[in-house]
Protein backbone atom coordinates (compact mmCIF):
# COMPACT_ATOMS: atom_id res chain seq x y z
CA UNK A 1 0.00 0.00 0.00
CA UNK A 2 1.30 3.54 -1.12
CA UNK A 3 2.03 5.99 1.96
CA UNK A 4 -0.76 9.03 1.40
CA UNK A 5 0.80 12.48 0.76
CA UNK A 6 -0.01 15.73 0.03
CA UNK A 7 0.85 17.25 -3.49
CA UNK A 8 -0.55 20.98 -3.08
CA UNK A 9 -2.15 22.38 0.05
CA UNK A 10 -3.24 25.79 0.72
CA UNK A 11 -5.61 28.32 2.80
CA UNK A 12 -7.63 30.38 -0.24
CA UNK A 13 -10.84 32.89 -0.95
CA UNK A 14 -12.63 30.37 -2.69
CA UNK A 15 -12.34 26.77 -4.54
CA UNK A 16 -14.28 24.29 -6.87
CA UNK A 17 -13.65 21.09 -8.29
CA UNK A 18 -15.14 21.34 -11.88
CA UNK A 19 -17.15 18.23 -13.72
CA UNK A 20 -13.96 16.93 -15.21
CA UNK A 21 -12.33 16.75 -11.75
CA UNK A 22 -9.89 19.49 -12.13
CA UNK A 23 -9.09 22.06 -8.77
CA UNK A 24 -9.54 25.57 -8.49
CA UNK A 25 -8.62 27.27 -6.43
CA UNK A 26 -8.46 31.40 -6.24
CA UNK A 27 -6.92 33.59 -3.96
CA UNK A 28 -4.62 31.44 -2.26
CA UNK A 29 -3.16 33.40 1.41
CA UNK A 30 -0.79 32.11 4.64
CA UNK A 31 -1.20 35.32 6.49
CA UNK A 32 -4.36 37.23 7.82
CA UNK A 33 -4.39 40.57 9.34
CA UNK A 34 -6.91 40.64 11.61
CA UNK A 35 -8.27 44.27 13.06
CA UNK A 36 -9.96 43.26 16.38
CA UNK A 37 -9.49 40.07 18.31
CA UNK A 38 -11.40 37.46 18.16
CA UNK A 39 -11.57 38.19 14.96
CA UNK A 40 -10.76 36.90 10.99
CA UNK A 41 -12.81 35.29 8.35
CA UNK A 42 -16.29 34.77 7.13
CA UNK A 43 -15.60 32.18 5.04
CA UNK A 44 -12.59 30.65 3.97
CA UNK A 45 -11.25 27.54 1.70
CA UNK A 46 -8.94 24.50 2.58
CA UNK A 47 -7.66 22.39 -0.23
CA UNK A 48 -5.40 19.89 -0.55
CA UNK A 49 -4.73 17.23 -3.83
CA UNK A 50 -3.74 13.38 -1.85
CA UNK A 51 -2.03 10.90 -3.13
CA UNK A 52 -1.97 7.15 -2.20
CA UNK A 53 -2.84 4.00 -3.56
CA UNK A 54 -5.22 4.16 -6.45
CA UNK A 55 -9.02 3.08 -5.65
CA UNK A 56 -8.76 3.42 -1.90
CA UNK A 57 -10.65 4.71 1.20
CA UNK A 58 -9.14 6.86 3.86
CA UNK A 59 -10.46 8.80 6.88
CA UNK A 60 -8.98 12.02 7.27
CA UNK A 61 -8.89 14.25 9.73
CA UNK A 62 -8.20 18.06 9.52
CA UNK A 63 -7.19 19.62 12.41
CA UNK A 64 -6.14 23.50 13.65
CA UNK A 65 -3.54 24.02 16.26
CA UNK A 66 -3.18 25.27 18.52
CA UNK A 67 -7.05 25.00 19.03
CA UNK A 68 -7.15 26.91 22.01
CA UNK A 69 -5.98 30.37 20.06
CA UNK A 70 -8.86 29.54 17.88
CA UNK A 71 -11.94 30.75 18.09
CA UNK A 72 -14.27 28.74 15.64
CA UNK A 73 -17.08 26.48 16.27
CA UNK A 74 -14.71 23.46 15.43
CA UNK A 75 -10.89 23.21 15.12
CA UNK A 76 -11.11 19.36 14.13
CA UNK A 77 -13.20 18.02 10.79
CA UNK A 78 -13.44 14.31 10.03
CA UNK A 79 -13.14 13.49 6.11
CA UNK A 80 -13.87 10.51 4.26
CA UNK A 81 -12.46 10.23 1.03
CA UNK A 82 -10.95 8.16 -1.79
CA UNK A 83 -8.75 8.20 -4.62
CA UNK A 84 -9.16 7.18 -8.46
CA UNK A 85 -7.26 5.17 -10.79
CA UNK A 86 -4.70 7.06 -10.41
CA UNK A 87 -4.48 7.17 -6.55
CA UNK A 88 -5.30 11.10 -6.24
CA UNK A 89 -8.18 12.85 -4.76
CA UNK A 90 -8.72 16.65 -4.62
CA UNK A 91 -10.28 17.92 -1.23
CA UNK A 92 -11.92 21.03 -0.68
CA UNK A 93 -13.09 22.13 2.59
CA UNK A 94 -15.46 25.05 3.12
CA UNK A 95 -14.36 26.48 6.69
CA UNK A 96 -17.34 29.14 7.79
CA UNK A 97 -16.61 31.58 10.94
CA UNK A 98 -12.82 31.18 10.78
CA UNK A 99 -11.70 33.55 14.11
CA UNK A 100 -8.90 33.79 16.31
CA UNK A 101 -8.74 35.11 19.82
CA UNK A 102 -4.84 36.01 19.53
CA UNK A 103 -1.91 36.86 17.21
CA UNK A 104 -0.11 33.64 16.01
CA UNK A 105 1.03 30.39 13.60
CA UNK A 106 -1.81 28.72 13.65
CA UNK A 107 -1.51 25.04 11.57
CA UNK A 108 -4.03 23.41 9.37
CA UNK A 109 -2.88 19.69 9.55
CA UNK A 110 -4.38 16.94 7.66
CA UNK A 111 -3.86 13.74 9.10
CA UNK A 112 -4.83 10.11 8.32
CA UNK A 113 -5.04 7.55 11.55
CA UNK A 114 -2.91 10.32 13.70
CA UNK A 115 -0.41 10.47 10.97
CA UNK A 116 0.41 13.54 9.38
CA UNK A 117 0.09 13.41 5.66
CA UNK A 118 0.20 17.13 5.03
CA UNK A 119 0.19 21.13 6.88
CA UNK A 120 0.53 24.34 5.90
CA UNK A 121 0.43 27.58 8.00
CA UNK A 122 -1.37 30.53 8.18
CA UNK A 123 0.28 33.46 10.16
CA UNK A 124 -2.23 35.91 11.72
CA UNK A 125 -1.23 39.58 12.55
CA UNK A 126 -2.73 42.57 14.71
CA UNK A 127 -3.68 44.97 12.10
CA UNK A 128 -3.41 47.66 14.78
CA UNK A 129 0.65 46.86 15.39
CA UNK A 130 1.11 47.50 11.36
CA UNK A 131 0.74 50.55 9.54
CA UNK A 132 0.67 51.26 5.92
CA UNK A 133 4.05 52.94 6.09
CA UNK A 134 5.27 49.02 7.15
CA UNK A 135 4.41 48.05 4.04
CA UNK A 136 6.93 48.35 1.06
CA UNK A 137 5.63 47.39 -2.21
CA UNK A 138 7.70 45.66 -5.06
CA UNK A 139 8.10 48.60 -7.38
Amino acid sequence: MKQLKTEIIALCDYASISREGKLNINGIFDELRVQQFPGGLARAFFVATISGTPNTSYKLNLKIEPSEGFAGEKSSFDLDTSTGPNGKNNLVVELMGLAFKEEGDYKFILNEKKKEVGSTTLKVLDQRKYSIKDTKLPN
